[in-house]
């Protein structure tokens, strides 16, 4: 099988992940990994109890705190702002969320942008219309609403947690990048598999799940971008927002003295993936920004 990031045939099985029963190869070329064979229908995985901690692979619903996680959305509107710089002319320019899910940030970026979300999910985008009526639709990069279906109309399009779950990362960035007008930035956040983090944990890194289907390295990521003709990135390590956005989305869950550890370990975390060691980041935290 060839690699579905930067289309090697270098490629060999890596791991048995055991406690979910998949495989994972890895690309020799850029280091990426993916599960082989993909699963059939990998939507499956995103009915109504993923998007409501039902399940045993699931989303964190955010509704209920969603006030919280607006200073984190904010803050990286900000930065998505600022990097796009001359591109950016105002809250009439589009924004698309893919992998919106209730549609949180879409409704964070209505302050910046005219912002759309896209999700897979049936429900997810009828509960979250509930909220903000027409903001969300169904589908995905390869299949788009025809409503959206428009080329080179995007300042912004965002994948936050979404990248790993892409079946065919290579057309799919490549609609990205069609949809965007010139000047405009791609984000994405995933979990990079050079850091130290996944290096150690091997096998048992929590990252593998049924529903995370390639683990990019950021040097595979950036290769691929840039042969689909992104120019210039921008990367954050561990994300885009600042330690005290973070504190603040986090004291939505606070519980007691147990909060006070959160924050230790949130601190540690935060600030460990600052440092690099022997080319690798210390963590695999990792935001990326791609400008057409």
């Amino acid at each position: 099988m060839n690699c579905p990031v930067c289309n090697s045939k270098s490629t060999a099985f890596k791991y048995r992940i055991e406690r979910h029963a998949f495989d994972v190869h890895e690309c020799r070329t850029c280091l990426s990994q993916f599960q082989h064979p993909l699963p059939k229908n990998a939507d499956a995985f995103y009915g109504e109890g993923y998007y409501t901690g039902a399940s045993d692979f699931s989303y964190q619903d955010e509704r209920r705190q969603e006030y919280y996680h607006n200073f984190v959305h904010n803050a990286r509107l900000k930065s998505i702002v600022q990097f796009l710089g001359p591109a950016y002319s105002g809250v009439t320019d589009k924004f698309l969320d893919v992998g919106a899910a209730f549609g949180a940030f879409t409704r964070a970026a209505s302050r910046y942008f005219a912002a759309t979300g896209l999700d897979v999910s049936d429900f997810v985008v009828r509960e979250g219309n509930k909220i903000a009526t027409k903001t969300l639709y169904r589908g995905d990069l390869t299949h788009l609403p025809t409503v959206l279906n428009k080329k080179q109309a995007y300042s912004a399009i965002s994948l936050i947690e979404v990248a790993e779950h892409l079946q065919t990362p290579r057309k799919d960035f490549a609609n990205a990048y069609k949809l965007l007008k010139s000047g405009g930035v791609l984000m994405i956040q995933t979990a990079n598999f050079e850091g130290w983090q996944a290096v150690k944990g091997g096998a048992d890194y929590h990252y593998y799940l049924p529903g995370h289907l390639i683990y990019y390295t950021a040097t595979g990521l950036k290769k691929m971008l840039s042969e689909i003709g992104f120019r210039e990135f921008k990367e954050f390590f561990p994300v885009d927002f600042s330690l005290w956005a973070k504190w603040r989305k986090a004291w939505g869950d606070a519980k007691g003295f147990g909060t006070i550890l959160r924050y230790w370990r949130m601190t540690i975390y935060h600030l460990k993936s600052k440092v690099s060691w022997c080319g690798r980041p210390l963590t695999s935290s990792y935001v990326l920004y791609a400008k057409k």
